[in-house]
């Protein structure tokens, strides 16, 4: 039969479902309980799980076997109490503790780092502190965990002495991030002769001269990895951390405020293995104006005459090629 094309019916077809006789019906497939998992397997889990809900009592509250995984010394070889605010609404949640509302925020930091040192048995490798912690924290960690690689301490109040104190005890340190009022020639050169594996540096600054660069080279020359995010630099500070640190692997300048990666910083920056330099005037944060001044500063949106040129290349419509 012909079917012209201007005139088609649809047709529907119904489906049906046919049983299948019980002989020949899928056996369901076998669900394993959660805590039946390898013990490995579920430290594994627990190490990603985080500081907060570990110590709160979420994930060890599950059942015996996620219990004794949390308990694992190797489930606290990373500690990260950045998120204050989480680690101690969970704590309420959990019942009281050291971080009730009643206990100062450094004695409840105190009560929560003796905790996790009681339960790593000595192995923590990592600790990220939140930002109100100070040099007796840093002590507390340097006497408790000897095989400590890397901590994190943002704290702008610290003095050169105490530091350079638990620095004197943590031979194993590979890498620290601490604030720049830490940038110091004599503090810095103390951790390169402390700290024989030293090679990671995060520093968190608001501006980083030729002269700062020049402490962090000639203070820590085997740096591997230098992390100084979202900080006013020069280009001249960024080619001396190129030219003088000859073991660079890694560099983060990302979200830097300036305009000062040329030609001459990328072609000195091939050798290393990352370089991110994602400039804010190159994610539209900044929008350089001849005629408005230096830059405008207004995230997201352009000065008025570009607002104005950019209309005027709308109303003109696309240019022809020639």
């Amino acid at each position: 039969m012909f079917i012209s094309p201007f005139n088609v019916s649809v047709f529907i077809f119904r489906s049906t479902t046919l049983a299948l006789p019980p002989s020949m019906a899928m056996p369901p497939t076998p669900s394993r309980p959660w805590a039946e998992l390898q013990h490995d397997l579920l430290v594994a889990i627990m190490t990603r799980v985080g500081a907060p809900d570990l110590l709160s009592g979420g994930a060890p509250r599950a059942c015996s076997s996620w219990r004794a995984a949390a308990r694992d010394p190797l489930a606290w070889r990373r500690v990260d109490l950045r998120d204050w605010a989480a680690l101690t609404s969970g704590r309420r949640a959990a019942g009281p503790g050291p971080s009730s509302s009643r206990v100062p925020v450094q004695a409840a930091l105190a009560g929560i780092l003796d905790l996790a040192a009681t339960l790593a048995e000595g192995r923590i490798e990592a600790v990220l502190l939140p930002e109100f912690a100070d040099e007796d924290h840093l002590l507390f960690l340097a006497e408790r965990c000897p095989n400590l690689h890397y901590f994190s301490l943002p704290s702008t109040c610290m003095t050169y002495d105490l530091f350079c104190k638990a620095i004197g005890e943590l031979h194993s340190l590979k890498g620290m991030a601490v604030d720049e009022s830490l940038i110091n020639y004599d503090v810095l050169l103390h951790v390169h002769q402390c700290c024989p594996d030293f090679v990671e540096l995060k520093v968190s600054a608001l501006y980083v001269d030729e002269e700062m660069a020049s402490v962090i080279c000639n203070s820590l020359p085997q740096l591997k990895k230098l992390e100084i995010p979202s900080s006013d630099m020069p280009a001249a500070a960024i080619i001396k951390f190129l030219d003088c640190l000859e073991e660079l692997e890694y560099l983060d300048i990302s979200g830097y405020e300036t305009s000062t990666i040329s030609s001459t910083v990328l072609e000195k920056a091939s050798r290393l293995k990352v370089f991110l330099w994602n400039s804010k005037f190159e994610l539209g944060e900044f929008v350089d104006c001849s005629n408005c001044g230096e830059h405008n500063i207004n995230p997201g949106e352009p000065c008025k005459c570009m607002m104005e040129h950019k209309v005027m290349d709308w109303l003109a419509g696309p240019t022809q090629a020639s």
